[in-house]
């Protein structure tokens, strides 16, 4: 048996009615490609996996989830960060392949291949395979336990009976809703010794991946979490309370998920009206400063407070590395980059110049609603 899912209220449809008019909007934005699409879609992606490590624990910052995306090496992360980043990326980037696989199957081999891409770098977390244990979530701050798994021998037909519902004929029409019940299935089963949170954001992702309106970079909520860690602790606690007890009422967790998507995508079409009109902007000032147009993806990145090296403006201005030192210096003289460090350790950063112009766009931005009220509201009903 596993949690089955709640009946949704008026307030839950309306809300799906308006995450898919969300999506409506950021498929006609994403109609035909523009120049800042690439890098949008990358940075969706940067976050999610920032957002998913950081709720473990991990301390990744925007330049090193950028990096991680883009294969380069860290600016900030310590080695055993880079290696956490680096497996989940591995996982995310697997997913993004299968989103429009004809020859996708959804198994448990699949699964356990996931959790073994995001930790074979440390094979005393066992990556790939079940636990052969019971299994505890501590909270080390009030240093008790606050979850316990269900026995380790029931594990490999819970996870089937998972990978079976989410195939069925009796599957919700949402996906939204399909995949926030596999996050919270898999979560509460607890299948593996470690990575199981990271592997039910994963799956989530995964179901909304194989639903083709939009690429799934622009529909994961693995950002979200990551900046409302509190409140996603707090829901699955109060659902699971304690132990492995799939009678329990999920509704709480699924009105938790179906806020997390709504606010998400208010956020996400916040950055793709940000993205057009900064785009914009960077043209008029590249063109205004004397420097040459292939500079704008660089000054766009640079805007958004990311560190450059010669070595990611080679790839983002598409030139070879003197036409880089050229052209980053001319940046320089332009008041747009400021150089620190020197030789292979150099960086540029924005200037102030810089930054007030996605400043002025920003704010000019509309605030993200809450469709439920709040976090508040939610808990108390």
């Amino acid at each position: 048996m596993l949690f089955e899912t709640p009946n949704l209220d008026t307030t839950d449809h309306h809300v799906l009615t308006e995450i898919d008019k969300y999506r409506a909007e950021m498929r006609f934005a994403l109609r035909e490609p523009k120049r800042w699409t690439g890098q949008l879609r990358r940075n969706l992606l940067a976050k999610a996996i920032q957002g998913s490590n950081s709720i473990e624990g991990y301390d990744v910052s925007d330049e090193d989830a950028v990096a991680a995306v883009e294969e380069e090496e860290p600016m900030t992360a310590d080695q055993a960060t880079w290696a956490e980043i680096q497996g989940y990326r591995s996982a995310m980037s697997y997913v993004l392949q299968l989103a429009d696989d004809p020859h996708f199957q959804l198994d448990q081999s699949l699964l356990r291949s996931l959790h073994y891409m995001m930790l074979a770098h440390d094979l005393s977390k066992s990556p790939g395979r079940y636990r052969q244990k019971t299994v505890y979530v501590i909270d080390e701050a009030r240093d008790r336990v606050v979850y316990e798994g269900p026995d380790y021998e029931l594990v490999p037909g819970l996870m089937q009976n998972l990978v079976e519902s989410m195939s069925g004929a009796d599957e919700h029409p949402s996906c939204f809703v399909r995949a926030a019940m596999a996050h919270l299935n898999l979560v509460m089963i607890h299948p593996f010794r470690d990575g199981n949170g990271r592997m039910a954001r994963c799956l989530q992702t995964l179901v909304l991946a194989r639903d083709s309106m939009i690429a799934p970079q622009f529909s994961s909520i693995e950002e979200f979490l990551g900046r409302n860690t509190p409140d996603y602790y707090e829901v699955l606690a109060r659902v699971g309370q304690g132990s492995w007890q799939p009678r329990n009422d999920a509704t709480l967790w699924l009105k938790f998920s179906l806020r997390a998507h709504h606010m998400q995508a208010q956020t996400v079409v916040a950055r793709l009206r940000e993205a057009s009109l900064l785009w914009t902007e960077l043209d008029r000032l590249a063109e205004e400063s004397g420097v040459p147009e292939r500079s704008v993806p660089a000054l766009f990145d640079a805007s958004m407070r990311r560190r450059l090296r010669r070595s990611s403006y080679m790839k983002l201005a598409e030139v070879e590395e003197r036409t880089a030192s050229r052209d980053l210096q001319d940046l320089v003289d332009a008041r747009l980059l400021i150089a620190t460090g020197e030789n292979r350790g150099r960086t540029y950063q924005a200037t102030e110049r810089l930054l007030n112009v996605r400043r002025a766009i920003r704010a000019e931005l509309p605030r993200v609603s809450d469709p439920y009220g709040g976090m508040a509201k939610l808990f108390s009903s």
